[in-house]
């Protein structure tokens, strides 16, 4: 692997842990405010509680069973750790380059596959690689609520205009 692979592997991480904490956060952010919602709820001039308390128990057992809190705090430890790294990577050789990538990695959270292509572009348009094809729509959606939605530049033409 030479270095700029591996320095392409870091923006990757970075980009993607970025993307799957401000994901995390927001879905964390969106139950809580629910939760409070349908817990005011009770205040209400309607009369079927029922439904409020389906919605607060479906709720209380997504923020439970999935933890989205616990995750975001895991992929922003993440995010810090690797900007670290990216902000001390032109200070470092390559082998120590790769050990502390290594170390790093060690503790990498389970991000959202469906984020992956959307990080890929990102850390290609920061590196300045190539980027071939654009997200679909529907990557591009989940991109965006992940806080990026990475958009391919345009190549310029090399020509000059007329006038």
């Amino acid at each position: 692997m030479t270095r700029d692979d591996l320095e392409f592997d870091i923006h990757y991480s970075f980009r993607l842990e970025k993307m799957n904490y401000t994901l995390y956060s927001r879905i964390d952010k969106l139950i809580t405010l629910s939760l409070v919602v349908l817990g005011f709820s009770v205040f209400s001039p309607y009369t079927n509680y029922f439904y409020f308390g389906v919605g607060v128990a479906i709720l209380s057992v997504l923020q439970l069973v999935y933890q989205f809190a616990q995750e975001a705090g895991l992929c922003k430890e993440q995010v810090r750790q690797l900007k670290r790294l990216i902000l001390e990577m032109s200070e470092l050789d390559d082998r120590e380059l790769k050990d502390r990538f290594s170390k790093i990695q060690d503790a990498d959270s389970n991000p959202w596959q469906s984020l992956e292509e959307a990080a890929f572009i990102r850390a290609c348009i920061v590196t300045g690689r190539a980027v071939s094809e654009p997200l679909t729509y529907r990557q591009g959606i989940l991109a965006l609520l992940a806080g990026d939605w990475p958009k391919i530049p345009e190549k310029k033409d090399e020509r000059p205009k007329s006038p």
